[in-house]
């Protein structure tokens, strides 16, 4: 797994120095569903379009997502996970006006158990067609929807010899002002070979603009299963997602926010790392006020272990000058990725804080003068449960970064961070931020909740934020 992880970091930092100006800008999505099936209760997904260059009238792409299965949380709120699917391509894209576009790709596709030995997964190139505006997030209204098929060139786990998929929507806006949409989803996606299977859902949806080419959307729909490298269950979901498309006309105004990040890197000790993250906040309410959710999954792999790591927070927060305040419910649980775990790790903490508003974002947004801008945070509150003792009845979390005044058309950069309570942990880091959000640094970091021997690793990252 580890030769992935290097692979993935020197494509992305090859690409990353290629970088176009007339590039649109990345596309993320962010989904939350409950579903009806025997065996899962809840079904998560995040997932990102990152641009690399424009080269003549082709965009070329990074392409992420990951779909989290969900069986159930216990007395503690402990999650206990059951797969995780994922797609990653790298891709290239030709707009042909009213036609829409035609674009060819290769990546992974595949599936992987959580607690639990076991992953699927293949290796394909192929082709697709998407209608005009497709990767618009609200709309375009009537008819859209793409196809891809694809030849698997290697598979594990599974014998597959080609890849199908496809969407097909129709959307009607709802009152004059076009802001509100109605309509109906359906989308499939197949493997062809020894080992063949269909996943394919429908249903109705709910559109609500929120204006910069963001959407919420609320659905009701059937999955059907079939597929190995899939949910592996029948059932209804009902939930809801966000997403930011690539069509943005001016500055976008937050709140409402949808941004994140996602991160590839190497280090010591055969590790690899590999990051998603989302963070969406509502539109203000209360002369400013706002709530947010955030949600961050990394895998850190190792010789002995690879460990598989959820955060979330969710809370309301309002700002004041440069900085913001708020409330939040900060959840961690910890896995193993495809190996046997018999005890699920998490903290839940209840906490209150501040931070910049450029605090883990692309640019700095904290105080700033001709020595460079700082950005912090700090959080802290009262333990809820823990898996780590529960020797102490309180946790505290807190960070600082600095950033040099604008060198050529980079900043360089160190940032310190710092976890104390029931189970403690650090990180230190130097790096250089380059322009449209790219991120290269070497990372010291000791987490004392991984399953991994080694708690301690240096890494190097490369990190693309939106």
């Amino acid at each position: 797994m580890r030769a992935r992880f290097c692979w993935a970091a020197a494509a992305i930092c090859a690409a990353a120095a290629i970088v176009h100006a007339q590039e649109r800008g990345p596309v993320a999505k962010g989904s939350l569903a409950w579903i009806a099936s025997d065996r899962l209760d809840l079904v998560g997904g995040v997932a990102a379009e990152l641009p690399l260059a424009e080269v003549g009238a082709w965009r070329v792409f990074a392409s992420l997502e990951a779909v989290t299965a969900i069986e159930k949380s216990d007395a503690n709120f402990t999650f206990l996970v059951d797969q995780v699917s994922y797609a990653a391509s790298f891709g290239a894209r030709r707009p042909m006006g009213d036609s829409g576009a035609i674009e060819i790709f290769g990546g992974e596709q595949g599936a992987m158990l959580v607690d639990a030995a076991g992953r699927a997964r293949v290796r394909a190139i192929g082709v697709a067609w998407e209608s005009r505006d497709h990767h618009r997030a609200f709309g375009p209204f009537g008819w859209s929807g793409r196809a891809a098929v694809a030849g698997v060139v290697e598979d594990h786990g599974v014998s597959a010899v080609a890849t199908v998929s496809g969407e097909v929507r129709y959307i009607g806006p709802i009152g004059g002002e076009r802001k509100v949409g109605l309509g109906v989803v359906g989308d499939v996606n197949a493997l062809f070979g020894d080992d063949d299977g269909v996943d394919y859902t429908i249903g109705p949806r709910l559109e609500l603009d929120l204006a910069g080419d963001r959407r919420m959307g609320i659905f009701v729909k059937w999955l059907h299963g079939g597929n190995p490298l899939g949910l592996a269950t029948d059932g209804v979901l009902a939930g809801f997602d966000f997403a930011e498309g690539s069509h943005a006309e001016g500055a976008r105004v937050t709140p409402p926010e949808i941004s994140g990040s996602s991160s590839a890197g190497v280090g010591s000790g055969s590790r690899g790392l590999a990051r998603i993250d989302i963070r969406v906040a509502s539109p203000p309410f209360l002369r400013g006020t706002y709530a947010e959710i955030a949600v961050d999954g990394n895998v850190l792999t190792a010789s002995d272990v690879n460990d598989l790591v959820y955060l979330y927070d969710v809370g309301v927060a309002h700002p004041f000058a440069s900085w913001r305040a708020g409330g939040w419910f900060h959840h961690r649980s910890n896995h193993v990725l495809d190996g046997v775990n018999p005890t699920v790790t998490s903290i839940n903490v209840l906490e209150g804080g501040v931070e910049s508003s450029g605090w883990d974002r692309a640019l700095p947004g904290g105080p700033s003068g001709g020595w460079g801008a700082l950005d912090a945070q700090l959080r802290a509150g009262w333990l809820i449960n823990s898996a780590f003792g529960e020797d102490a009845d309180w946790h505290a979390r807190a960070g600082v970064r600095w950033a040099s005044p604008v060198l050529g058309a980079v900043r360089l950069y160190v940032t310190a961070r710092l976890e104390r309570g029931d189970v403690g942990g650090s990180a230190y880091a130097a790096g250089v931020m380059w322009p449209r959000g790219w991120d290269l640094r070497l990372e010291v970091l000791h987490d004392e909740q991984l399953y991994a021997a080694d708690r301690r690793t240096g890494l190097a990252v490369v990190t693309l934020r939106y």
